[in-house]
């Protein structure tokens, strides 16, 4: 099967993702390309519950680089789609910096944690969900084990993504949009 880009994006909700009855239509999935981005990464590695304070940090220095929502996109690179050995998770946290801002970021001095990272472009399947994070990990390892199998598209180079199109405090957590990205290429 091969699909085109279709607009609008379907959405489902999150919580629809745990129910083990849920049918799961490919229409849920689309197919898009995304640019070369230059990306301002924190890793996280540890707990989930921990993640918070990954995320302050990452907060704070969107702030001071004047990375705001508004003009830099939000992403969580899923290094592994499942914790280690250990239940520790390795997540890169990260914003996209907009090209007005790359000389200044490029000429600063990046605090202890935090890394530049080239995003390649590539084309990505999308399952866009709405409504928090209790499904994420669900919706993934469907696109992964479940529709890419029987797609005409096999896993590409790069890691998967998470984009964070929504996200509290500018948003309800029941109106919160995350875009699951799974790099693919045609078989």
């Amino acid at each position: 099967m091969t699909l085109a880009t279709a607009l609008p994006v379907v959405i489902s909700q999150s919580s629809d993702w745990l129910d083990p009855n849920y049918i799961r239509p490919d229409r849920l999935v689309d197919l898009l390309v995304l640019p070369s981005l230059s990306l301002l990464v924190v890793d996280h590695r540890g707990p989930l519950e921990l993640m918070p304070g990954t995320i302050r940090q990452l907060i704070g220095q969107r702030r001071l680089l004047h990375l705001h929502p508004d003009i830099s996109r939000t992403f969580n690179l899923m290094y592994y789609p499942a914790p280690g050995v250990e239940g520790d998770w390795h997540i890169g946290i990260a914003a996209s910096i907009p090209e007005s801002h790359k000389a200044e970021l490029y000429a600063t001095t990046l605090p202890d944690g935090f890394r530049l990272h080239l995003l390649g472009s590539g084309e990505y399947a999308r399952v866009r969900i709405q409504g928090g994070e209790a499904g994420l990990g669900v919706a993934l390892n469907w696109l992964i084990n479940d529709w890419l199998p029987a797609s005409g598209y096999e896993p590409g180079e790069g890691i998967c993504l998470f984009e964070r199109v929504q996200f509290p405090p500018f948003v309800e957590p029941e109106n919160a949009l995350v875009d699951i990205l799974v790099p693919v290429e045609p078989r």
